[in-house]
């Protein structure tokens, strides 16, 4: 973050912010979003319940101090692009706990925002609903589609509803 000083220049200033326990973080993940943050839109005759993208970050800022999200990978796939991206999360415990996820968009999609970016944001809802934000849109967790992983999960004990991949 930049901070203009009294003498006009420019500082870098760093963004504090306390990390916590894995359990607790885990389990702030886990709550409900709030309904009033999430939206509705039509596919097809179907209509979907979905939390935006920027809503998803501003509560990974609130639950999970210190996330950090990075698109890993971009690329273009018949007519659609897809994303894969890694969301990490850090713990008072030393733990880093990573979910990633892969999600595609067709070229020619209804949207008006790119292919890539649509990807994106979708890629991030789906790590962190790994996560366990926002889980509840995304009905069974037997429904989820493949594509996600978590690396660390396997030692969260009674909290393995995800596979070890390496």
């Amino acid at each position: 973050m930049l901070k203009t000083t009294s003498n006009g220049t420019q500082a870098t200033t760093a963004i504090k912010f306390s990390l916590r326990p894995t359990a607790e973080t885990l389990a702030d993940l886990s709550r409900p979003i709030d309904p009033r943050h999430l939206k509705t839109r039509k596919q097809g005759t179907a209509t979907l319940t979905y939390c935006p993208w920027n809503t998803i970050a501003r509560h990974l800022h609130h639950r999970a101090p210190g996330w950090c999200w990075e698109v890993q990978s971009v690329q273009a796939v018949g007519s659609a692009v897809v994303v894969t991206g890694r969301l990490t999360i850090p713990t008072a415990d030393g733990d880093l706990l990573h979910y990633s996820a892969v999600a595609s968009e067709p070229l020619e999609s209804a949207s008006k925002a790119p292919a890539a970016e649509v990807a994106a944001s979708s890629c991030l809802r789906r790590a962190a609903a790994l996560a366990g934000l926002g889980l509840e849109l995304w009905g069974e967790i037997q429904g989820i589609q493949t594509g996600f992983y978590c690396n660390t999960c396997e030692s969260l004990g009674n909290l393995n509803i995800w596979s070890k991949t390496s």
